[in-house]
């Protein structure tokens, strides 16, 4: 595939989705494969503008790689910290008080001088229990012409495949914006199991909250023959949603906010929309749908409260003992005991002399 075909194409696909869509670019010769993505649309129907913000979850990789987002209009873009999709999380996924539970690695002192451990030294990143950062990104405003998507490909060394390339092309006529995207995953010898990408919001004008979810099948892990991951998608505005279908499905998430729990979504850093009054969050689990996979929603009847039962999180303390030192304790606790025998009074008040 050459590149000149890879921009306009590549341009396509962006340009055909409503919402907000990434097509996935790697380094040649290292994959970078969709895992999973969650949304939240915040939809203003006063200034009839959307912010999405979205955070996609890949496999684990150490090299770079591009994302391609598209836009029916030229997008405000912005990197957020990771604690506003964190809060978000919390909201839709509450959890239970914490299961603490103690985890005791026994080693040995001495075995570990006399026999050398097999393996790979632990890496840094191993050493700290926490999760690996998330990757870094850098947005770049490409507009809705192909020649700086081309540019931007050849000059971050991206590639583009086959089954992309035509998805783009369907997409091409539509005259979108395309922003693209720089990920460049933390630094470290070996690759995670997983890699979080950075958490982007999206700002452009919009008539209702749209959504596009479509990816080419092998951009997506589990493809062939496998099934796909769901997308999570909330929707936030003045009133309850549902997807336009003809049987559209239930959500797992639907409850009021308030302007105030609105603006404690962001913390301190705020939240990147502009919509802070008072709304309703819905929220679907959906099937990852074919095609460019465009998601609307329409108003809808206000519903009762729904929220998922709260799931209780474990957290476990773990620590290295080594064998030797229960011995040692014994040994010590031994020789008080025996020196405080001997110091006993005998018979008569008189101690005992050695």
């Amino acid at each position: 595939m050459s590149s000149p075909r890879c921009s306009p194409i590549l341009l396509a696909l962006l340009l055909s989705l409503s919402a907000r869509a990434a097509v996935v670019a790697p380094s040649p010769g290292q994959p970078a494969r969709l895992r999973s993505e969650e949304a939240l649309i915040v939809f203003d129907p006063l200034t009839s503008q959307q912010t999405v913000v979205v955070q996609h979850t890949f496999d684990g990789t150490t090299a770079p790689f591009g994302l391609l987002l598209a836009t029916p209009e030229a997008a405000r873009v912005q990197i957020v910290p990771e604690r506003l999709q964190e809060a978000v999380d919390d909201f839709l996924h509450p959890s239970a008080k914490t299961i603490r539970t103690l985890d005791l690695e026994f080693h040995s002192w001495i075995g570990g001088l006399l026999v050398r451990e097999v393996g790979d030294p632990p890496s840094e990143g191993d050493e700290s229990p926490g999760r690996v950062p998330p990757a870094r990104g850098e947005a770049v405003l490409l507009g809705s012409a192909p020649e700086p998507v081309h540019d931007w490909i050849l000059a971050n060394g991206f590639t583009l495949a086959p089954a992309q390339a035509a998805w783009l092309a369907d997409l091409r006529a539509k005259g979108w914006s395309v922003t693209g995207v720089v990920v460049q995953p933390p630094k470290s010898a070996a690759p995670p199991p997983s890699l979080r990408g950075p958490v982007l919001a999206l700002t452009h004008a919009a008539e209702a909250p749209v959504f596009a979810a479509g990816m080419p099948p092998f951009a997506v892990t589990g493809s062939g023959g496998v099934d796909l991951p769901p997308v999570e998608v909330a929707v936030l505005t003045e009133w309850a949603v549902s997807l336009a279908a003809e049987s559209p499905p239930e959500p797992y998430f639907a409850d009021t906010l308030s302007g105030r729990d609105v603006n404690r979504l962001g913390g301190r850093a705020g939240v990147p929309w502009a919509f802070r009054r008072d709304g309703t969050l819905t929220a679907f689990r959906l099937e990852r749908p074919p095609g460019a996979g465009i998601l609307q929603f329409v108003r809808s009847e206000a519903r009762a409260a729904i929220r998922p039962d709260p799931v209780p999180r474990e957290k476990v303390h773990r620590f290295r003992v080594p064998i030797e030192l229960p011995a040692l304790a014994c040994v010590l606790v031994a020789v008080l005991w025996a020196r405080s025998r001997r110091r006993e009074p005998a018979e008569g008040g008189h101690r005992i002399r050695l």
